[in-house]
């Protein structure tokens, strides 16, 4: 995420076609021309498709982009503006994680699950060291298998689902609604 003060990232966020920048880079996913972006935000404001912008419109936001808003984006820390390839991108940090109102307050408690496993786990192993009924079925090396697998399947579902955590493809559509 950045590194911005609120004021500072709302102060930035306040003028439309910033946030339609940041919207349509995260969309694409990567670098576009400065031709391409100037193009999808006149087509955006209005109310056309990209195909049918007039040079004129087009012109009009590619000038507007190009010496006030990618500078002000880019001074912030919010893109990377490359002058020779007149190419823009959204900053890494930026693109996975999004900004502070588009993380999930609420973030899975993967402890629980840990602790749910290895109380299970621990019931396996006591069961079977006492010999209680039922558990004389079970071997010691089943127990084994069926931790480390459990195990390995519980860490390998944390990881996809912190991974995913970024931002959904859906986050940056706040920015333009």
């Amino acid at each position: 995420m950045t590194t911005l003060s609120k004021d500072e990232l709302f102060r930035i966020l306040s003028n439309s076609r910033r946030r339609q920048i940041l919207y349509f880079l995260h969309r694409a996913g990567e670098a576009i021309s400065l031709k391409e972006l100037a193009a999808m935000v006149a087509a955006r404001e209005n109310g056309t498709a990209v195909e049918d912008v007039t040079d004129e419109e087009r012109q009009r936001v590619y000038i507007s982009l190009y010496q006030t808003h990618l500078p002000k984006l880019e001074s912030a820390g919010l893109v990377d503006y490359d002058d020779e390839e007149r190419s823009v991108d959204l900053v890494s940090n930026v693109a996975k994680q999004g900004f502070f109102w588009m993380q999930s307050g609420t973030s899975e408690s993967w402890s629980r699950y840990y602790a749910l496993l290895g109380a299970l786990s621990w019931a396996l192993i006591l069961g079977l060291w006492a010999g209680l009924p039922g558990f004389a079925l079970i071997s010691w090396s089943a127990v084994a298998v069926f931790v480390s697998a459990a195990l390995l399947v519980l860490v390998f579902a944390q990881y996809r689902s912190e991974r995913q955590a970024g931002t959904s493809a859906d986050a940056f559509e706040a920015l333009v609604e």
